[in-house]
């Protein structure tokens, strides 16, 4: 009897340790609105075996028919003007104000600490996502 709760402890250490291990490559954030701007929405960065990271955004409450960029921060949490920052993409509101794209970065997840939209026609700071790990 007691060879079968050995087995099934191993399983149930072996199921955790791969539930554990396949949710620390994946972090989602949320974006919040800057200086009143409205824009909001999410991020879901899935950090790949290449040691790249695959960022998916979706924003809402953006100027109609824009340009934008977004930016990482791998020195501040809430995209702190001064820091270390990387240029993702760029990309244009269309005619409702919303936004979806996809890039991937040649980042390591845990470089990564806030991603930052920024306007620009200005370069002002209009979200800002917190990337916790």
């Amino acid at each position: 009897m007691r060879p079968h709760l050995a087995v099934a402890a191993l399983l149930a250490v072996s199921l955790v340790a791969t539930v554990a291990f396949a949710a620390s490559g994946k972090v989602d954030a949320q974006f919040q609105s800057f200086a009143a701007s409205g824009v909001s929405g999410t991020a879901t960065l899935n950090e790949m075996p290449t040691g790249e990271v695959q960022i998916h955004a979706s924003l809402r409450g953006l100027q109609p028919n824009t340009e934008y960029v977004a930016v990482i921060y791998d020195q501040s949490l809430t995209c702190g003007e001064g820091t270390s920052s990387l240029q993702i993409i760029q990309f244009d509101a269309n005619p409702a104000g919303v936004a979806t794209w996809n890039q991937k970065v040649a980042r390591g997840l845990a470089t990564i600490q806030s991603i930052g939209i920024r306007f620009v026609p200005d370069n002002s700071l209009k979200a800002c996502a917190t990337v916790t790990q």
